[in-house]
């Protein structure tokens, strides 16, 4: 079974809080805003403790309970018949909708849902499973999902002490192998005989201690004791002598002596062998069933850059596994991959009253026919580069490499001459996005996402193509549709959509050498000039795509567009039959943020 939506109520820093999960979520957002709360709120839901101190309710409002509310699904018929689940499923929908509210000074009170909406609510109605009986429905926490939270900071050699279940399972298997070595058979019985021998003594100092014990036992039994060493020469052997020897170079050492990044690694390697190896091999029904939510803070801490991106292989390829779901906090573009199903990314940002509230897109929003799917797989893989988008205050979108050196750089510029703030530049991000159709995708998950944006693109509305042949009226009524679907996006949220006159090119002056690399011809030019030197209309499109306020606001709407250029050029026919012939299309807008989302914009509100 998998955890596929979590609900959090006054538990820590945070007031109310629902997500959605998949077999991959990675919660993004910026720092002190209870994204480790909820790794930690999902490893307090299947503890055993009956009640919580009043320290970790919300504001220290003890007066409002804690409650935390799961819906599992993907049960398993398995599943389905062990204790704590059995006779407690939510009967409409086949899932596991269970909660535990923590009332202070009173003991946790764990329930299920059979009835009535699958929604996590606070009432009495339809809450009637009792999750298999026990005090407080403790059997739920045999079948509730083993939580691994791994925090930014963990000490790997626990992972390899011997009260660990991971060095348990160990011991037993060396065990197995051990007593099949017909050394260890002789040397079994060489320590029975020495064992016989010095249980046999006659120390004076032993037995007036032992004599002295007996006496006062003599008083209430007549049961006589004696002391013996009793050796246990396998326990023994075993406890003494697993360890993690790790071999680089020659030289071998324990695991307290790599690296933290080696680690953290470490741990969940060995959580995963241990869950691997109980699923394989073990008769024990509920823990070889259970499933295992690893629950880690920033898995790119302590990592090569290299490494870290093996790493998010190696997590993404293990969230595949059935047994396994990955919930894990982020500050790394690397570790977000949205081109793949069964991944969910969650963003975290805070309201006026500073409490915490998600933007979420999983990995089914796009809605988009194949193709354009694979066109927004495509610029994942190979622009990486596009997931900053996701940490941004604002995100710039263009459409080429050129114009995303043109706007770094010129911002660079409006920040010497005191007109951008540094943080202003430093907290916006300017995308390629690799053309208008895959720029269309992206509009709609950051919409989704509600991270504030400028998008710029070329209007491409000319007489003539790059073939210098005049174009024809289905064309450009293909391009005036384009234009028109990414004005609409951008306008549902708010956002703003300028365009560049024909091209990025058209915009610049005729001294403007293109050259073969049009980024660098682009570097060339911006590099010695100063702002009074640059076109003046490219200048303002990349002021306001950063902000700041023009003396005259640009209007840069197809259709007034359209209009000015029959203005300035009465005779070109194909446009003017294009627009005259032209039907306003359907603007499929991927819009799964909740009306409530609308008044808050996560980016402009961070602290």
């Amino acid at each position: 079974m998998k955890l596929s939506k979590l609900t959090i109520r006054n538990y820590k820093g945070i007031k109310e809080l629902e997500i959605n999960l998949e077999n991959i979520s990675i919660i993004i957002g910026p720092n002190n805003c209870s994204k480790s709360t909820v790794l930690q709120a999902i490893k307090q839901f299947g503890s055993k403790e009956k009640r919580l101190d009043s320290s970790i309710y919300y504001k220290y409002n003890t007066a409002n309970p804690i409650s935390f509310h799961a819906t599992f699904t993907d049960i398993t018929d398995e599943e389905a018949e062990l204790r704590g689940i059995r006779a407690s499923m939510h009967e409409e929908t086949g899932t596991f909708i269970v909660r535990a509210v923590y009332r202070y000074g009173a003991d946790v009170e764990r329930v299920s849902k059979k009835t009535g909406d699958p929604i996590h609510d606070m009432g009495n109605e339809g809450w009637t499973g009792r999750l298999g009986g026990g005090a407080n429905g403790s059997h739920f926490l045999n079948v509730f999902p083993d939580v691994i939270y791994i925090p930014a900071v963990k000490d790997a050699s626990d992972e390899i002490k011997n009260s660990s279940d991971n060095v348990k399972v160990l011991s037993s298997l060396y065990k197995d192998i051990i007593q099949d070595i017909e050394e260890y058979n002789h040397a079994l019985e060489k320590t029975k005989e020495l064992q016989r021998k010095i249980n046999t003594h006659e120390n004076e100092q032993i037995n007036f201690f032992q004599q002295e014990v007996q006496s006062f036992l003599n008083e209430v039994t007549t049961a006589s004791v004696n002391f013996q060493v009793n050796f246990k020469p396998l326990d023994d052997f075993i406890s003494s002598s697993i360890n993690a020897v790790f071999q680089y170079n020659g030289i071998e050492t324990d695991v307290s002596s790599q690296g933290s990044g080696v680690q953290r690694t470490f741990i969940v390697s060995m959580l995963k062998g241990y869950k691997k190896y109980q699923s394989q091999f073990t008769d024990d029904e509920i823990s070889a069933r259970r499933p295992i939510i690893f629950a880690i803070e920033e898995p790119e801490l302590y990592l090569h850059p290299h490494i870290a991106r093996v790493f998010k292989d190696t997590l993404y390829q293990l969230a595949d596994d059935p047994l396994f779901q990955v919930i894990a906090t982020s500050h790394s573009a690397n570790f977000i991959d949205l081109s793949k199903p069964n991944r969910t990314l969650i963003r975290f940002a805070l309201d006026p009253e500073n409490d915490v509230f998600p933007h979420q897109v999983s990995s089914d929003i796009y809605g988009m026919v194949d193709e354009e799917r694979e066109k927004f797989q495509a610029l994942l893989k190979f622009n990486p580069h596009v997931n900053e988008v996701f940490f941004a205050k604002r995100a710039i979108l263009v459409e080429g490499d050129t114009e995303v050196v043109a706007f770094k750089y010129v911002g660079e510029m409006l920040v010497r001459e005191g007109v951008l703030s540094p943080d202003e530049l430093h907290r916006t991000t300017v995308v390629n996005c690799a053309g208008k159709p895959t720029m269309y995708v992206i509009l709609n998950v950051l919409n989704n996402f509600g991270i504030p944006y400028t998008v710029v693109h070329d209007c491409d509305i000319t007489e003539l193509g790059k073939d210098n042949k005049r174009r024809s009226t289905s064309t450009l009524k293909q391009a005036i549709t384009i234009n028109y679907k990414l004005e609409k996006l951008a306008e549902v949220r708010g956002n703003k959509k300028y365009v560049l006159q024909h091209t990025f090119e058209a915009e610049m002056p005729d001294t403007y050498e293109k050259g073969t690399s049009k980024s660098y011809a682009a570097y060339e030019y911006f590099k010695n000039k100063n702002l009074d030197e640059l076109p003046l209309r490219l200048l303002n499109i990349i002021k306001a795509s950063y902000g700041l306020p023009l003396e005259v606001p640009m209007v840069h709407r197809i259709q007034e567009l359209i209009q000015y250029y029959l203005i300035e050029n009465p005779e070109w026919l194909e446009l003017k039959e294009a627009y005259s012939s032209w039907d306003i299309p359907v603007v499929d807008i991927q819009q799964v943020w909740g009306d409530s989302g609308l008044a808050y914009v996560a980016a402009d509100i961070e602290k």
